[in-house]
């Protein structure tokens, strides 16, 4: 029989601590391969019958360099992949601190748990508050802390509104959309459209219109029927390179790309309506299937874990899988380096980050500096996806179509390239040693070392 490290489980014992009442435990196993902070949530809302009436903070037992038991506070879910590493053996000890709950029947011990049976199942009816709602007022107060920051930033930077244009107006709508429109149909202020995105975002119903000219996948001047007429003839450009994966790609390699995709996909926005329900459900199909296109057609980036998160909001937007290979191409034009291995793009952005917080607000700068934290690398995962995991997907779209308006338009020439260039053959050599250490860093789930981030020679990020 298969040792449980083969079958890649993790004992996992929790202490439910409430007050000066009595602790409760659990126990359970679950697949870290699958298992995200989401995940985890809904299990022990389900373990304890917390029903998610309550907020109630996670921690895990670990030991500093000096050997001394602590519990730190798993936020994400590179904290849960870091206690899968270093904390599981021989079993995963959590703590949820909570107030006064019910009592609950106890799980079998050391039962299998799997995303699929939590996160389909109804366990938040009614007048229920999710787990969303109770963070709400985290959620709230870090809002109004990036409107001082960003006023800060303003004013540092001697930013002004003029008379014309005021900021937060209300979501671009259809007939607003249109003003901005030629009688054919041709964007004729297309600075002018970013700008209205940017001080108040779209109405959801206009989405799938917009976020085509926000992602540059229109070239310049096309009209509405022209604009028709090029995607679908992007739309069979796709089909066709999606039918020629065993061609482009030999079959060990097209399983393991396919491989790392789905473990990510099964992780990505399972929480929300359009990607929960079963494992074999369409959109997840369909979100496996375009990153798979992806990565065989950009052999020199192929797929790195974050780039499911870059692509599921599109793909909700546009309902279509063609459409949102389109754009998610479009994006990846300006985002494709912060997944390369040479880590030259992440490296720059740290650069400017470090830059901006030095200039705009030098006394907490000062305060990371005194706490060994100027490397600025718990950001790391913010900048590799434009804070797209630092929200509630709802608004995380609207987040991220603000971010996409305040660059400047970038349309394609003739056509938004569907298809990378090839891998030179030192590359395919190296590509071939960078598929070998990603199947060892994954099979023990490790984050990007510091080396790596900082390095130009370093590894691939993920």
């Amino acid at each position: 029989m298969a040792s449980e490290e083969e079958r890649g489980v993790v004992r996992v014992r929790v202490k439910k601590c409430e007050g000066v009442l009595p602790a409760e435990f659990r126990s359970f196993a679950v697949d870290p391969q699958i298992t995200s902070l989401e995940v985890l949530q809904h299990i022990l809302i389900r373990a304890f019958e917390l029903n998610g009436k309550r907020n109630f903070g996670i921690s895990y037992l670990s030991r500093d360099k000096q050997g001394v038991e602590v519990y730190l506070s798993l936020m994400s879910d590179w904290d849960l992949d870091a206690a899968f590493v270093s904390a599981a053996k021989p079993y995963l000890q959590l703590k949820i601190d909570i107030k006064p709950a019910e009592d609950s029947p106890l799980l079998e011990d050391w039962d299998i748990i799997s995303p699929k049976d939590v996160i389909s199942s109804d366990l938040l009816p009614g007048e229920r508050r999710s787990l969303a709602a109770a963070a709400l007022p985290f959620t709230q107060s870090l809002i109004s802390q990036v409107g001082k920051t960003l006023s800060r930033v303003q004013q540092a930077l001697s930013w002004s509104y003029g008379e014309d244009v005021k900021p937060f107006k209300p979501p671009l709508s259809d007939s607003e959309f249109h003003s901005y429109l030629s009688h054919l149909g041709q964007l004729t202020r297309p600075e002018e459209l970013r700008l209205r995105i940017y001080h108040g975002g779209v109405e959801p119903s206009l989405r799938k219109v917009v976020w085509r000219y926000l992602l540059n996948v229109y070239p310049d001047g096309l009209t509405g029927q022209e604009r028709m007429d090029y995607m679908k003839r992007k739309t069979r450009e796709y089909d066709r390179l999606k039918g020629e994966w065993s061609s482009r790609t030999s079959p060990e390699d097209l399983e393991f790309i396919r491989g790392n995709v789905l473990k990510d996909v099964l992780r990505t926005d399972r929480a929300h309506p359009y990607y929960a329900g079963s494992e074999d459900s369409p959109h997840l199909t369909a979100l496996t299937d375009l990153l798979t296109t992806y990565a065989i057609t950009h052999p020199q980036v192929s797929y790195c874990q974050g780039m499911s998160d870059i692509a599921s909001p599109i793909l909700a937007v546009m309902d279509n899988e063609a459409h949102a290979f389109i754009c998610f191409c479009g994006i990846m034009k300006r985002l494709e380096g912060n997944f390369r291995p040479d880590g030259r793009l992440m490296s720059v952005k740290f650069q400017h980050l470090k830059l901006l917080l030095r200039y705009s607000d030098p006394e907490f700068y000062a305060y990371l500096v005194s706490r060994g934290a100027d490397d600025l690398f718990f950001c790391y995962r913010w900048l590799l996806l434009e804070l797209k995991r630092e929200f509630a997907f709802e608004d995380a779209l609207r987040m991220l179509e603000v971010t996409w308006s305040s660059l400047p338009p970038d349309p394609p020439e003739t056509e938004v390239e569907l298809l990378g260039p090839p891998l030179e053959e030192d590359e395919a050599a190296s590509e071939l040693e960078r598929r070998r250490k990603e199947r060892q860093r994954r099979r023990y789930m490790l984050r990007p070392s510091r080396e790596e981030l900082v390095e130009p020679s370093g590894g691939r990020q993920e």
